[in-house]
């Protein structure tokens, strides 16, 4: 294990509750998750290990060896020291090599697994959110496959099927690190002090150490109910330079929540998009079950 380097990962899977966990992890003193760098830019998902392949596809991350290192300069006597970058599960084969070159072969992995139909649409609300995504959920089904060739700058979350077969995924993790610690989302939504205490184990700190797990991070659920207001919040702007310039970004993040709430409405997914999602990932789903011995059948109900 290298000295100052992470040596625990969170490796995804999107939209399953890893900016809560990583949150929730951040409160205990004997961990220290990236967060904030030294120009005071957000560094939580740093995606470094998988630079290549999503580098010219984010607007977030961190794709030098030096910065990468330096987000965990700040790490003193600390037992834990981890990141969360969620695209290291989809694109494992990549990070499973880079954490093995650049971290050593003793890291713990943790992965958070959703039921992946659930997991494909809240995926599918987030980046209808912005002007990435203008496709309905269910033609954007359709024309997946082949979609991060055809466009080279768009978010691999489009991937919203691919991102939920899980089972090479976690098999792969398994085969590679002796130390893989599994959390199903349901669990963590429903019983998140007993989860968060089980990875305070897991990673060989104190498990009875008190966290604020009221608050819950990146929640989904989610569009616009109006694609031309979208374009009018998400689209860059002379005025919006302005006040990014003048506003802190909390401030800004606030603001801009109040004022398009009224254009943001809860939409639920079709019962004929269920039902085909279901069939596609019933046997993914089966050999997930018993690869990591869960009872996954509510998944495909």
């Amino acid at each position: 294990m290298k000295k100052n380097l992470p040596n625990f990962l969170i490796v995804g899977a999107a939209k399953c509750g890893t900016s809560s966990l990583h949150n929730y992890l951040n409160q205990h003193p004997n961990i220290f998750m990236s967060s904030i760098n030294e120009e005071g830019k957000n560094v939580k998902e740093p995606q470094f290990l998988v630079k290549n392949q999503v580098k010219n596809r984010l607007h977030f991350g961190v794709w030098t060896w030096e910065e990468y290192q330096s987000l965990f300069k700040q790490a003193k006597q600390q037992k834990a020291i981890g990141e969360s970058s969620v695209f290291y599960l989809f694109y494992y084969q990549n990070a499973i090599r880079e954490i093995k070159n650049r971290l050593g072969n003793d890291v713990k992995i943790i992965i958070m697994l959703r039921n992946p139909i659930d997991r494909a649409y809240s995926a599918f609300q987030h980046v209808s959110r912005g002007l990435k995504e203008k496709h309905t959920f269910e033609y954007s089904l359709e024309i997946e496959e082949g979609r991060l060739e055809k466009d080279k700058t768009l978010t691999p979350m489009v991937m919203y099927k691919a991102m939920g077969m899980y089972y090479e995924m976690v098999k792969a993790y398994s085969d590679s690190f002796k130390d893989v610690h599994i959390i199903l989302h349901e669990d963590f939504s429903f019983s998140t002090s007993k989860v968060v205490k089980e990875v305070f184990q897991f990673l060989g700190v104190d498990k009875n150490e008190k966290i604020n797990s009221d608050i819950h991070y990146n929640v989904g659920g989610k569009s616009w109910s109006n694609n031309t207001l979208k374009k009018v919040f998400v689209t860059e702007s002379k005025l919006k330079s302005v006040v990014k310039k003048i506003a802190p970004e909390k401030a800004r993040k606030t603001i801009r929540e109040i004022l398009s709430r009224p254009f943001i409405k809860q939409v639920s997914m079709k019962k004929e998009a269920r039902e085909d999602l279901i069939r596609y990932f019933r046997k993914d789903i089966k050999k997930l079950a018993i690869l990591i011995n869960k009872d996954l059948t509510n998944w495909t109900k």
